[in-house]
């Protein structure tokens, strides 16, 4: 299995605000918001949910405060969270702590109230044997995809799976070792975006969620003109996708043609780290208006979580300081 697998995996996810007229920046960025302020109808996570393994922190997406906390069951730590597809709704997986335990992966879901207090966690499903990898939700609601890598040799390697309003289906990677760290889905969860290594090479696919073939590779097809990302995500009708991908010395967070792979548009570049430990990951609201991103970098803070209106290209840095430095876990926001 990938050494990654056993770190310390972070994320981020966040919650968009349903009461009020639409908000421009969070309150704490207004200087920067003032000279470039998303268009009116875009609204911004109330709250941001950092993974921190042992625990969940819930902060304040406006003033970059922590308001919340959430603890891993014993035993186990957080390797992602990722929005539930509904308001105040996440999700997040988990595996054991240590790293001579037993594989078993753990998928649950849980809510933040409007002050920022996470609730319990509802354990969504458990898999013996296995470690788990990525987990996401239709923009929509209803329905959440997961993908877990079996922990022995012997193929199949591991499975992505669907549950809910979309149906239950899984289908079995094709590699042995093979599987994703990144899951995003379109609102009617129709479509799967995903990377890792396909054929002969790394590469971003599109599942077919209503395919009756077996395998991942079966059930998909690769992008080809998209270079490798580390994170997708996907708008909500399945016309574009977003890409975190190197470039050189610089990362860039890109929009592309889902059906062509044709570049739409670079929505931000940044300078790689130093040692070139690239991070980044994305995520897009239910109405694929606003997106999320965290990425590494070489400059200070080298961290940074910026929120980015697609509509009109305009960023603001965010205040929220999570730790999520690590390399090639899948989050959405």
């Amino acid at each position: 299995m990938k050494q990654r697998l056993v770190a310390t995996a972070v994320a981020i996810a966040a919650v968009t605000a349903t009461t009020g007229t639409a908000s421009a920046m969070a309150a704490s960025a207004a200087a920067t918001a003032s000279r470039a302020r998303p268009a009116a109808t875009t609204v911004l996570p109330s709250f941001t949910v950092v993974s921190e393994a042992s625990s969940l922190r819930v902060f304040n997406t406006s003033t970059g405060a922590a308001v919340g906390t959430l603890k891993a069951p014993a035993g186990q730590q957080f390797e992602g969270v990722a929005s539930g597809g509904t308001t105040k709704t996440f999700l997040a997986y988990a595996n054991p702590a240590s790293i001579g335990a037993a594989c078993h992966a753990y998928y649950y879901s849980f809510q933040v109230s409007a002050a920022g207090t996470p609730s319990a966690l509802t354990l969504l499903r458990s898999i013996s044997g296995s470690a788990a990898t990525a987990i996401a939700a239709n923009p929509a609601g209803g329905t959440y995809t997961y993908s877990a890598v079996h922990c022995n040799t012997a193929p199949p390697n591991g499975l992505i799976g669907i549950t809910g309003k979309a149906g239950t289906h899984t289908w079995a990677y094709d590699e042995g070792d093979d599987y994703t760290f990144s899951l995003a889905a379109t609102s009617d969860a129709g479509t799967l975006a995903l990377s890792l290594y396909a054929g002969s090479g790394w590469a971003d696919l599109l599942l077919n969620t209503h395919s009756s073939a077996p395998t991942v590779d079966g059930a998909s097809r690769v992008v080809p003109p998209i270079p490798y990302a580390q994170s997708l995500e996907i708008s909500p009708g399945g016309a574009t996708l977003y890409a975190c991908i190197s470039n050189g010395p610089t990362g860039e967070l890109a929009a592309y043609n889902a059906a062509t792979g044709k570049l739409i548009k670079v929505l931000h570049r940044w300078t790689l780290a130093a040692a070139r430990i690239y991070f980044c990951q994305v995520s897009a609201d239910a109405t694929g208006r606003l997106l999320l991103a965290t990425y590494s970098s070489n400059v200070s803070p080298r961290r940074s979580l910026i929120g980015i209106n697609t509509q009109t290209g305009t960023t603001v840095k965010l205040p929220v300081r999570g730790d999520y430095t690590y390399d090639g876990v899948s989050a959405s926001w």
